[in-house]
This record gives structure tokens, sequence and C-alpha cells, in this order.
């Protein structure tokens, strides 16, 4: 399913944004953004990520993990409990 607001699938966690307003950066939560079933959700970035050595790659060089710390703990079946606390992506545009 397609984000609303972007148009980019939910499933993607590459979907980066800056607030224009505190030039903080946000990621994409891929599970966030399926709970929230209509857009993206994002959690500023890099601090609600964390890293793995596992995730290094050439477009990931610092290993920083796709989905955020609060959906990363749950089973993939169960929605996050860590949606509500980010902001949409109608909110960072």
């Amino acid at each position: 399913m397609a984000c609303e607001c972007c148009g980019v699938e939910l499933s993607s966690g590459t979907v980066i944004r800056v607030d224009a307003e505190s030039g903080h950066t946000y990621k994409a939560c891929p599970h966030c953004s399926a709970t929230h079933g209509s857009e993206h959700v994002f959690h500023q970035y890099p601090y609600a990520f964390g890293k793995s050595p596992a995730g290094v790659t050439s477009a990931n060089p610092n290993g920083f993990q796709s989905y955020c710390s609060g959906c990363r703990s749950l089973s993939p079946e169960l929605p996050s409990r860590n949606y509500k606390k980010g902001r949409t992506c109608s909110n960072l545009r």
C-alpha cells in the first residue's frame, strides 16, 4: 500500500524527511507506517532507530535499523504501540 501523502510504499524504511523549522532529520518506520495504515510515520533519526553491524551496506554504511526501537521488540503480527509518538508524512511536508 502506498502512502496517501507521498505515494511511496508504506513498507519502505528508506524515506527520510527534514523538519524545515527545527532542522531535525526524521526517518519512516515501516511497522509504524503499516499500523497507521495510510501515511508514513516518522521518528527522529538516528536517535529512535539504533545500529547493527549486520545492517551495514553500501546504501546504509552506518548500519541504522529499518524499524524504530519500539517496533523492533514486537512480533511482526502485533501492531505498533509507538506509531502515535511519531510524525506523519503530511505533517513533515
